[in-house]
C-alpha cells in the first residue's frame, strides 16, 4: 500500500490543477465570478462643437482618433438646440417634450420666478420628471457610475443621485486648460483606474462660450478649437498611461452647433415691443432674450389677440400655438410649455423690449439647420476602425451606451439600429469579449471543476493514508 500512497504523491505533484494551496484555488474561483466581461464607457460632450468646425484648423489628435475609430457626418441634436435640454436627451434618449427640461432656465410662471442656468442645476423637480438618465439606470444594474460637470449631475432622481460626482463651481472658468487636465486626471486616474468606474461623464463648457462672444468663423473659436483638440490627445494618452485602452470605448459628441447672429443696417431685428397690435400689458408670463425661440403665457382671454398680432408680423419669426409646432421638433406636448412658442430663423433672435442679446454666436435655432448639427467620434475596443458613419439623432445615443454597457435602457425614443454598424461584429471583439456569458460559464466550469478535483485527491490521499497505517499496524 506503501508504493500506492508515494503514487498518488507523485500525481498530485505533477497536476496543473493541484499544484496550488487550497485557498488560491478559491481565490481564483472568486476572481472568475467577480471579473466582469464589460468594457468600461466615457461619454465626453465638448458644449457648442459644431459638426464641421475641424475643417478649418488642424486637429491631428481628431484625425487620429477617426483612423482608430468611428467618424459621424454629424449628429442632429434634439430641438431646443441648447444645453440642458439636449445634453439631457444624451443622458435619456427622450425627446425634450417627453423628459421635460424645456430650456436652460427654470421659471414659474405664476410667481414670475426664473433661474438662470447654473442654479436650475439644483432644483431637482425640474429634472427629476420621470426619465431616468443612465448614471441612475446603469447603478440600479449594478454598474458604478461618474460624472464631472456634465448638466443633470447636481440633481436627484428618485432619491437617488450619481454616487461619483463633482458639480462644477458656482463661478468657474470653463476655457481653463490646466483644470480642463487636472479633471480629466481624476476621472481617468482617480475614477476609472482607482474606483473601477464603468460609466463616467464628462462636460467641457467650449468651445460654446468661444462661439457666443467671438463668433463661429473668428479665430478665436479656431483656437479654442486647437485647445480641444490637444485634450482630445491628453484624454488618450491618460487612458493608455493607466492600461485602459483596450477596456475603456470613448464616445465624444456635443450638444448643438452655433450660428452667426445677424445684425446690422440691412438686418431687421426681431422686437416684440415694436410690432403693431402686441402688447406686454396682454401678456402674463414671457421668456425672452435668451435666443431664437420666445415663449409666452397671455393673460386669460388674451391668447388669440396675442397670437394674432405676432402671427405673420416678421418674415423671420415662426409663432404657434404650441400644439401647432411642427411634430418633427418633439416640442408641443409638455405641460410646462407655455401656450405660445416663437422660433426665429437662422441667425436672428427674438427680442422682447429691445435688444439684449449681444452674443455674435448663437444656437437653440431648428436642428434640421446644418449650423446646429453636432460632431461625433468613438474609439475603443468595441468600435470599428477608421470608419465614416452616416447621420444619426441624438436620441439614438442612448441606448448605444445602454448597448455597451450591457444594461437594459430604459423607455427611450432612439434606436440602437442607427448606430450599431460603428460596432465590430462579435466575433471580431477579440478575447473575452466575443461571447462575455459564454466565457464567463467556461471559467466558472472550470474553476468549479478544479476545487472539485483538489477536495478528491485530498479524500483519495487522506484514505490511502488511514490504510497504509492500518496494513502496518
Amino acid at each position: 500500500m506503501l508504493p500506492l500512497c508515494l503514487a498518488i504523491l507523485g500525481l498530485i505533484s505533477s497536476s496543473p490543477c493541484t499544484a496550488a494551496p487550497p485557498r488560491d484555488y478559491v481565490s481564483d474561483l472568486q476572481s472568475v465570478l467577480t471579473t466582469s466581461t464589460r468594457n468600461k464607457l466615457l461619454l465626453i460632450s465638448f458644449d457648442g462643437f459644431r459638426w464641421d468646425y475641424d475643417r478649418d484648423v488642424e486637429t491631428p489628435n481628431l484625425d487620429k482618433m477617426a483612423q482608430d475609430g468611428v467618424k459621424a457626418a454629424y449628429v442632429t441634436p434634439a430641438f431646443l438646440t441648447i444645453t440642458s435640454p439636449s445634453h439631457f436627451t444624451m443622458l435619456t434618449g427622450r425627446h425634450i417634450e417627453n423628459h421635460g427640461v424645456i430650456h436652460n432656465m427654470w421659471f414659474n410662471t405664476t410667481t414670475q420666478e426664473k433661474k438662470q442656468y447654473y442654479m436650475t442645476q439644483f432644483v431637482d423637480s425640474y429634472w427629476d420628471n420621470g426619465s431616468l438618465p443612465i448614471w441612475i439606470t446603469a447603478q440600479r444594474q449594478g454598474l458604478k457610475a461618474g460624472s464631472l460637470h456634465f448638466p443633470g449631475t447636481a440633481a436627484t432622481y428618485k432619491g437617488e443621485t450619481v454616487r461619483v460626482r463633482q458639480v462644477e463651481p458656482r463661478f468657474y472658468d470653463h476655457s481653463n486648460e490646466t483644470e480642463w487636465r487636472l479633471n480629466i486626471d481624476k476621472v481617468i486616474g482617480n475614477w476609472f483606474h482607482q474606483q473601477d468606474l464603468d460609466f463616467v461623464s464628462l462636460y467641457f463648457g467650449e468651445p460654446d462660450i468661444a462661439g457666443h462672444s467671438h463668433g463661429p468663423d473668428s479665430p478665436e473659436r479656431r483656437e479654442m478649437v486647437r485647445q480641444v483638440d490637444r485634450t482630445i490627445g491628453y484624454i488618450r494618452d491618460k487612458i493608455q498611461e493607466h492600461g485602459l485602452t483596450d477596456r475603456l470605448n470613448i464616445i465624444i459628441t456635443a450638444d448643438h452647433g452655433m450660428s452667426t447672429v445677424l445684425r446690422g443696417g440691412l438686418v431687421e431685428e426681431i422686437i416684440l415691443s415694436k410690432i403693431p397690435g402686441f402688447s406686454f400689458r396682454d401678456i402674463q408670463f414671457q421668456l425672452l432674450d435668451y435666443g431664437p425661440v420666445g415663449m409666452l403665457l397671455p393673460k386669460e382671454g388674451k391668447l388669440e389677440k396675442v397670437y394674432q398680432a405676432l402671427k405673420g408680423s416678421h418674415p423671420h419669426l415662426h409663432v404657434y400655438k404650441k400644439e401647432e409646432v411642427p411634430a418633427r421638433l418633439h416640442y408641443s406636448n409638455h405641460p410646462r410649455l407655455p401656450p405660445i412658442i416663437l422660433i426665429a430663423d437662422p441667425g436672428y433672435i427674438v427680442n422682447g423690449l429691445l435688444p439684449l442679446n449681444k452674443h455674435k454666436g448663437d444656437h437653440g435655432f431648428d436642428n434640421e439647420n446644418m449650423d446646429m448639427k453636432a460632431f461625433f467620434r468613438a474609439v475603443g475596443p468595441d468600435f470599428q476602425k477608421n470608419v465614416m458613419v452616416d447621420p444619426f439623432d441624438m436620441v439614438d445615443v442612448y441606448p448605444l451606451m445602454c448597448h455597451l454597457l450591457g444594461i437594459n435602457p430604459e423607455i427611450n425614443d432612439g434606436h440602437l439600429n442607427s448606430t450599431k454598424y460603428m460596432l465590430l461584429p462579435k466575433e471580431e471583439t477579440g478575447g473575452d469579449n466575443d461571447t462575455p456569458e459564454k466565457n464567463t460559464q467556461t471559467k466558472v466550469v472550470i474553476g468549479l471543476s478544479a476545487v472539485t478535483g483538489f477536495l478528491v485527491l485530498v479524500f483519495v490521499i487522506t484514505t490511502s493514508y488511514n490504510m497504509c497505517r492500518s496494513t502496518k499496524a
